[in-house]
């Protein structure tokens, strides 16, 4: 199956993935409060890994050890962005507590699309790669982004949405990572760009999420030294760690004897060529 295809897919679910677990668990508080106590430290493991074992490895392979300025320029972009545009990321556990109004939550939701777009530009990316490094990077997106979900709907039911509106507009902001991750990968595709810059831009974007927002959060609310959120966290790393093998071991290798014999990336025929 073409790579684009995969691409498509991989975004098509990690958004409709991230909506029916928000829709479902934001039905009754506890469910809720118990995901982003817990799932929010497990989707940091897995965005570390997902950074620290493909993104920048890939990064450094194509472009050697400058992409590491890529990585701290996108850490500095996102701190810049967060700084600015306080709705960028809200999944904390006492923000389902908070009072707000309407504005507030159509800023939650304009926040959304933003970080959508931004999640399908990173996925697209990711499958420019390989589809392996792709599912990787899905994975992780939808470990954040369904704590982020249930929070942001907690916080819109709170604002003064009905259910039906939420899901309405939660689902036309969620299709903007679909367009993200289209736009990534057809540009990428087309344009000889600087991709282990890329990879390295989106291995910061991942590391500042699970340090900067997601980390602060276990130390301030985590009562014992190191308790259950510290304890998922390790899952979420051991569950990346499981995720990128198995993906690198199974689709890399499916991919490549499906390309043996047949064509390299120039398009012509490899058996032709030897015969000639």
């Amino acid at each position: 199956m073409d790579n684009f295809v995969y691409a498509i897919i991989a975004s098509i679910l990690a958004a409709l993935l991230s909506l029916s677990f928000a829709v479902i668990l934001v039905q009754k508080a506890s469910w809720s409060r118990y995901l982003i106590k817990y799932g929010t430290p497990f989707a940091a493991g897995v965005l570390l890994i997902a950074s620290f074992r493909d993104l920048l490895p890939h990064g450094l392979d194509e472009q050697g050890s400058s992409v590491l300025n890529a990585t701290l320029v996108a850490i500095l972009f996102f701190f810049l962005i967060e700084k600015g545009f306080k709705t960028f990321h809200h999944h904390h556990e006492e923000d389902l507590s908070d009072n707000r109004n309407k504005s507030q939550g159509w800023l939650f939701l304009i926040g959304d699309v933003f970080h959508n777009s931004v999640d399908g530009i990173a996925l697209g990316s990711a499958f420019l790669i390989d589809p392996s490094t792709g599912i990787i990077a899905a994975i992780a997106l939808i470990a954040h982004d369904i704590p982020l979900e249930v929070g942001e709907f907690g916080l819109q039911l709170q604002s003064g949405f009905t259910k039906r509106q939420i899901i309405t507009r939660n689902l036309l902001a969620s299709s903007t990572m679909l367009l993200g991750t289209i736009f990534a990968y057809q540009i990428g595709s087309q344009i000889n760009l600087p991709m282990g810059y890329i990879y390295g831009g989106i291995a910061g974007f991942f590391i500042y999420i699970a340090l900067s927002d997601i980390v602060p959060t276990i130390h301030s609310s985590e009562e014992k030294r190191y308790g259950l959120q510290t304890g998922f966290l390790f899952v979420g790393l051991i569950f990346g760690i499981f995720v990128s093998s198995y993906a690198h071991q199974y689709i890399d290798v499916g991919h490549a004897e499906h390309g043996e014999g047949g064509h390299d990336e120039d398009g012509h025929d490899e058996n032709k060529d030897d015969d000639e």
